[in-house]
């Protein structure tokens, strides 16, 4: 007897279900097929069910979460009465059902006041583990487009992008998580679907990838992909915050605090991600020709508003990204529109890109 077989019986007798047939039409009332059609589904399905049982095929994934709905467990628990144990306290009872099941409800008193203490057997938060498919929360976040689990791990956790390889960082009073997430292009695309530029923004921070690092850690950074990009400019509104001239506030770590003596630095400034984006737009002017042109124009009157602040003879590009620094001031960082017209073939475009108010570019990126 496999060990799904003997913990379904287990669940069936506790909520009263005497056969497989009759769970079978249960899965399909989850799976949202009504009336006849239910018993009909069941009859179908009984034949590979019971090889599920058996072990001679795995368990369809779109059962998954009705079984996990019907005995209120998580699928890992159906498995392995043992998974995922919780030291025996009467707290714990209630919080066996999984994230994905979490996910799933996208309940925001479920994620306060269940979610938010539950364990894994090693003690440690869910939020960097995976399940028996590999797959973090934030995978079922993106699967079931969990609005309210963005929000709370963005508002309870400070989830935030971070660094060279497009991790994610997880803050709260207990201390820092980390997780290596591999859809997190999905997670933006997702993200942005929620129409909240404030929201995105701060949770891809391209501010502090560039104030921590100085630059986007190299094409395999998500700051770099065309798929992100292109959420970017197809988006109007986090189009439009890419013209915002932002306050950013960034808490300096020890080596700066020893060396300027200030716990935080304020600067001013365009959104460092924009000349990838412009990049990315002249690139594919037939389909980005709009959104290129408002880029050049705003970088017109950008650059030579940063011209009349600071003398341009007094200042040099030091990155690709369009980040100029004063000779002799490394703490100085101020950013304008960069531009190549050489491989562009659009007239009014490249009018345009000769119109951009130069800097000294010494390192010819």
């Amino acid at each position: 007897m496999t060990k799904l077989k003997e913990n379904l019986d287990h669940y069936m007798e506790l909520k009263g279900i005497t056969m497989y047939s009759h769970l079978l039409v249960e899965i399909a009332h989850e799976l949202g097929i009504k009336g006849q059609a239910a018993y009909r589904f069941a009859e179908t399905e009984r034949a590979n069910f019971s090889k599920m049982l058996k072990g001679e095929r795995p368990l369809k994934y779109d059962f998954i979460i009705p079984l996990e709905k019907i005995f209120g467990v998580s699928l890992a628990r159906l498995l392995d009465e043992d998974a995922y144990k919780l030291p025996v306290e009467k707290s714990n009872v209630p919080f066996d059902k999984g994230f994905r099941y979490y996910a799933y409800l996208d309940d925001p008193d479920l994620y306060r006041n269940e979610f938010d203490i539950m364990l894994t057997k090693d003690g440690k938060s869910i939020l960097n583990n995976t399940d028996e498919f590999g797959k973090t929360f934030l995978d079922y976040v993106v699967e079931y487009h969990s609005v309210n689990g963005v929000r709370y791990l963005h508002d309870e956790y400070g989830i935030k992008l971070k660094w060279y390889h497009n991790h994610f960082e997880f803050k709260k009073s207990k201390g820092m998580i980390w997780i290596d997430f591999e859809n997190a292009i999905g997670f933006a695309r997702f993200v942005a679907s929620m129409k909240d530029p404030s929201l995105f923004n701060d949770i891809f921070d391209s501010f502090n990838m560039f104030y921590t690092n100085g630059h986007y850690g190299g094409p395999d950074s998500i700051f770099y992909q065309p798929q992100y990009l292109e959420i970017l400019l197809d988006d109007e509104g986090l189009f439009k915050s890419l013209f915002e001239i932002r306050k950013y506030d960034l808490q300096c770590g020890a080596f700066m605090k020893r060396k300027t003596g200030q716990d935080h630095k304020t600067y001013y400034s365009v959104n460092p991600i924009i000349n990838n984006c412009l990049k990315h737009a002249l690139g594919n002017l037939k389909k980005y020709r709009k959104q290129a042109t408002e880029i050049l124009k705003f970088g017109i009157r950008h650059n030579r508003s940063v011209a009349e602040e600071t003398d341009p003879q007094n200042c040099y590009v030091c990155s690709e990204l369009g980040a100029i620094e004063k000779f002799g001031d490394k703490e100085f960082h101020e950013f304008i529109v960069l531009a190549n017209s050489e491989n562009v073939q659009d007239e009014e475009i490249k009018k345009l890109i000769e119109e951009l108010p130069k800097f000294p570019n010494p390192n010819h990126f």
